[in-house]
């Protein structure tokens, strides 16, 4: 009975993750200039049932605009009201660069090298939860802004890279 408890500890403790719930920062950032609301995403489970590969609706991902993603982590106990957000980026639309390239990219690249370990974490241990919520954007300069407010209020676990100095900082001084 021992080794089952410490068994499951271990695992449950290998999948904890921080989440910083502070609604001054949600309310900071002025995101008013884009309609956020659900309607205005489009959300697929990521991979297929095995996780080897992409779900067939990856193909719902334009390849002629760039936008917003976030890959949240999605438990079927209460649907629709527990899903983690686990981290958001963006695309934005150039020669090299589109929604559906970007995000696949993350599975293609990011979720089997050492390049970036939180999202190489996530795949290891929620790839079959995995869901991808995009909206897709023309502006590439409003994609840059509205990534860059998204990430310093919600500071989802996942993402690295926070850019506001001060938040950045605060985060790293206490190991947030």
């Amino acid at each position: 009975m021992l080794n089952i408890a410490f068994n499951l500890g271990e695992e449950v403790k290998l999948r904890t993750v921080p989440f910083k719930l502070y609604s001054l920062m949600w309310e900071k950032y002025d995101l008013s200039a884009i309609n956020l609301s659900l309607a205005n995403w489009k959300t697929i489970k990521y991979l297929n049932e095995d996780a080897t590969d992409f779900n067939a609706d990856i193909n719902l991902l334009p390849n002629n605009k760039g936008g917003l993603y976030m890959f949240s982590i999605n438990c079927p106990v209460i649907p629709g009201r527990t899903e983690f957000p686990a981290y958001i980026g963006r695309a934005q639309f150039t020669e090299n660069q589109n929604l559906k390239k970007r995000c696949k990219e993350y599975f293609l690249k990011f979720s089997r090298e050492d390049e970036r370990p939180k999202i190489s974490t996530l795949f290891h241990y929620w790839a079959n939860e995995l869901y991808l919520s995009f909206m897709p954007l023309d502006d590439n300069d409003q994609i840059i802004d509205f990534e860059k407010k998204l990430i310093n209020s919600l500071l989802l676990p996942f993402n690295d890279e926070i850019p506001e100095k001060e938040i950045r900082d605060a985060v790293k001084a206490f190991e947030l």
